[in-house]
């Protein structure tokens, strides 16, 4: 079954800052309702991603795919290179200034799932997800966005794990050991 969405949207932000938050792949996970992991396995020249391995759910199916970058200076476009469950696809984010310095984006999106599913209910669902996605990343841009420019992620530091109590004084059990007197044999469940 295949489907296709397209979301129109502006975000009252400048494109170079909509592109870098594009290109945090790694960061998906954080706006993308369907995805669950993000690594990055290589980068082009320019430091962009290329060949990105996600983990997905589509239509609640776990997928494990390979897609395959293509980034210009006002599109990131993606295709699905192997998928786990068979699914396919590809899509694109395609960024244009408007004149009051806000950015319009054009986010597409083809679909492709090899399960049996009525039409109409793969097109609502991608539908809905891809408002949710629209939605997630405005926060996520404007989130991570700041007046001059990206902000800078803080790392993140852990505190470390507070030492172990030691042991308390023994006490004696509030009931008696259990005997089996050297005749127990584990059974199996089966007559």
């Amino acid at each position: 079954m295949r489907t296709k969405t397209d979301h129109r949207f502006v975000i009252d932000i400048d494109p170079e800052q909509v592109m870098e938050a594009l290109l945090m792949v790694e960061q998906l996970p954080d706006w993308s309702p369907s995805h669950q992991d993000v690594r990055v396995a290589s980068r082009d020249n320019f430091g962009r991603p290329k060949r990105v391995y996600v983990s997905a759910n589509l239509m609640g199916r776990p997928d494990r795919q390979v897609v395959e970058y293509t980034c210009t200076e006002d599109r990131v476009s993606w295709k699905v290179a192997e998928s786990s469950a068979g699914a396919g696809g590809q899509g694109w984010f395609e960024l244009t200034e408007l004149e009051d310095g806000a950015t319009e984006i054009w986010y597409h999106t083809e679909l492709y799932l090899p399960i049996p599913a009525p039409g109409m209910l793969l097109k609502r669902t991608a539908r809905r997800e891809g408002d949710a996605l629209v939605e997630n990343f405005i926060a996520f841009v404007e989130s991570v966005t700041g007046i001059g420019g990206l902000a800078e992620v803080d790392e993140v530091t852990y505190a470390e794990p507070a030492a172990p109590e030691a042991p308390a004084a023994y006490e004696p059990l509030p009931y008696p050991p259990l005997r089996y007197n050297g005749n127990f044999e584990p059974r199996l469940g089966t007559a």
